[in-house]
């Protein structure tokens, strides 16, 4: 798999226990293939809207962030916010972001991921889709693909 990027950042979704409140933990993924595709469509009532696809890679030799093992995002549920920490996984819901952003802390909340990525002037992509395909195929084609808006 040809790799086009250096780095991007997948925050996990979770609800925090205490507050009640959605919250997301960073990790930072280098060596993904990325792919943007822009268009446009006209609505019923005659009215113009970007369309942006966004499809990410993540090959099975892909560097992730403290070497943290990829998780079923079922299993992922079960773990407390400390344990989580040490894991990844890709579920709808979750946000993506090109470049490295671990941030200051392991716990950020969507408003602060947004305002990070509209002041770095990068697109935050909202997960709407992903796929597990590192079963079958040869190590070179196995990969986990997400895709989003």
């Amino acid at each position: 798999m040809i790799t086009n990027v250096d780095a991007v950042t997948v925050f996990n979704g979770r609800t925090d226990k205490e507050t009640r409140r959605k919250i997301y933990i960073p990790t930072v993924i280098r060596g993904v293939s990325y792919v943007e595709g822009k268009g446009s469509r006209v609505a019923v009532n005659g009215v113009w809207s970007d369309d942006v696809q966004y499809k990410v890679r993540v090959p099975l030799a892909a560097e992730i962030q403290d070497n943290r093992e990829y998780m079923r995002d079922l299993n992922y549920a079960k773990l407390d916010n400390e344990e989580a920490a040490k894991y990844w996984t890709i579920q709808k819901g979750d946000l993506v972001v090109r470049g490295e952003c671990a941030g200051v802390s392991p716990l950020l909340c969507e408003d602060e991921i947004s305002a990070y990525a509209k002041e770095q002037g990068i697109d935050l992509i909202h997960v709407m889709e992903y796929a597990d395909d590192t079963d079958g195929g040869s190590a070179y084609t196995r990969h986990w693909r997400i895709g989003g808006k």
